[in-house]
């Protein structure tokens, strides 16, 4: 099988929603799956909680993927660099060793996204996107990099919008759910409980 699609995987829900959601809905495809250890202090958590994901999808026999994984250190960078930032430039290079990738999970949720215009379903160029937020303006940045355009998957709730994180929470199997990551700011071991993503993921649950 060709691969024909990427997707970032932190390890938290939305990214784990779309590898599962994608890996059962496409078998007979394979796709890129990509992870970035971006130097924070969550980066050990991020890893463990992707390595226990692509082990509890291997096992359910959803093994249509390839994993690539690269690191970045902010070294001698000046200024605050944000990981979505660091993760789009590596990305950029990972897939365009894939030539036959066509396909983007853009694995965004309805609490924490920008606005998409609605006539979106499911997918669709970059210009289709609300291209003015920089979510989208640095994925921009794949298609200058690997010289070739992408078509970006997003996937729709029920009300037609983005799907919402409660959505993922309560579709994708209880199991996969509680191997994900959130925490932005962990305590030890465990998560916060205080960070924007903690909060968020806390109130979709309930």
């Amino acid at each position: 099988m060709k691969l024909t699609t990427f997707l970032n995987l932190s390890g938290g829900v939305d990214s784990t929603y779309y590898l599962w959601k994608w890996l059962t809905d496409n078998p007979d495809e394979r796709i890129l799956v990509h992870h970035c250890l971006y130097f924070e202090r969550r980066v050990r958590h991020e890893k463990d909680a992707c390595e226990r994901i692509l082990e509890y999808l291997t096992d359910h026999g959803l093994t249509n993927f390839k994993y690539v994984e690269t690191a970045m250190q902010k070294g001698t960078l000046k200024g605050k660099v944000l990981d979505i930032e660091a993760m789009c430039g590596i990305s950029s290079i990972v897939v365009k060793n894939h030539p036959s990738v066509h396909n983007v999970l853009l694995s965004y949720c309805a609490e924490e996204s920008p606005p998409l215009n609605m006539h979106i379903k499911g997918g669709g160029t970059m210009d289709n996107f609300n291209t003015t937020h920089r979510y989208f303006r640095i994925n921009k940045v794949m298609e200058l990099i690997t010289e070739r355009n992408f078509n970006y998957i997003c996937y729709r709730g029920s009300d037609g919008g983005l799907l919402s994180k409660k959505e993922m929470i309560h579709t994708m199997p209880r199991k996969l759910f509680d191997l994900t990551w959130y925490c932005r700011r962990p305590n030890g071991d465990k998560p916060c409980g205080s960070c924007h993503t903690c909060k968020k993921v806390r109130k979709a649950f309930r």
